[in-house]
């Protein structure tokens, strides 16, 4: 009996060091066609085009509203003559934001809410990428829609004060832990590394990581991260990153 536990143990053990799944190219900031980064226009694009992965950046204004954007301030290319460019949005309020700052297509800045509305029926992978802490009105707006229960959901940051609540809150929940130095993840569902610590993301696949590339845009670096074989290739270049994976190119 032990000598067939020992056996099944084995290759359990093999399975993870040497098994492949297909990989899967994730839009960065929903980054489609002609559309803004971060825009719920692109957001209809990706989901019109049944991409594999999406990946957006919520931040948090001071009344806890979560908002579709990557910078921690309001960039210059924000439109808007009223618009408070450079003011972090944690010390805002949502109405110095609202009607007042606008993508280059003309939205305003999008809710979170809006997005979880467009993405009721998105079957593809969902990555939500946490710059902050969040609100209770995250959690509030998560629980109130059908993506909590998505089986392709995961959250990313490169905070863990911004990873812990969630885990606690919610013990299912997938959670990726972004590096861009030192190597960190070993506690969490998946690790997303940038180009300096390529290297080290097929380590913590074979020891049953979840691991991700970003951001992989040129030829060469979406080939790389083809190369060692990581889960998800997080590119602004999407359609090339499908071509080369699909061995099309």
């Amino acid at each position: 009996m032990n000598n067939h536990r020992s056996l099944a143990l084995f290759i359990v053990l093999l399975s993870l060091l040497f098994s492949t799944q297909a990989q899967v190219c994730v839009s960065h900031r929903i980054i489609i066609g002609e559309a803004p980064d971060n825009s719920l226009e692109g957001l209809d694009l990706a989901i019109a085009q049944s991409v594999a992965g999406i990946e957006f950046d919520v931040q948090f204004t001071r009344d806890g509203v979560p908002v579709l954007y990557h910078d921690s301030k309001l960039g210059e290319e924000l439109l808007g003559e009223s618009c408070p460019h450079g003011k972090a949005i944690r010390k805002l309020d949502f109405e110095n934001i609202n009607h007042q700052c606008f993508l280059t297509n003309g939205e305003s800045l999008p809710l979170f809410r809006h997005a979880l509305e467009r993405l009721s029926s998105f079957k593809g992978h969902l990555f939500i990428d946490l710059k902050q802490k969040a609100s209770d009105q995250f959690f509030i707006e998560m629980e109130n829609s059908s993506l909590l229960s998505h089986p392709k959901l995961k959250f990313l940051s490169f905070k863990k004060r911004a990873l812990r609540p969630l885990r606690k809150r919610w013990p299912n929940t997938r959670a990726i832990l972004l590096s861009r130095y030192i190597p960190r993840g070993f506690f969490y569902d998946g690790v997303g590394f940038n180009k300096r610590l390529r290297l080290l993301a097929p380590f913590f696949g074979k020891i049953g990581k979840e691991t991700a590339l970003w951001t992989m845009n040129s030829r060469i670096d979406i080939e790389v991260a083809r190369k060692k074989q990581v889960d998800f290739i997080i590119t602004d270049q999407y359609d090339r990153c499908v071509e080369q994976v699909s061995g099309k190119n």
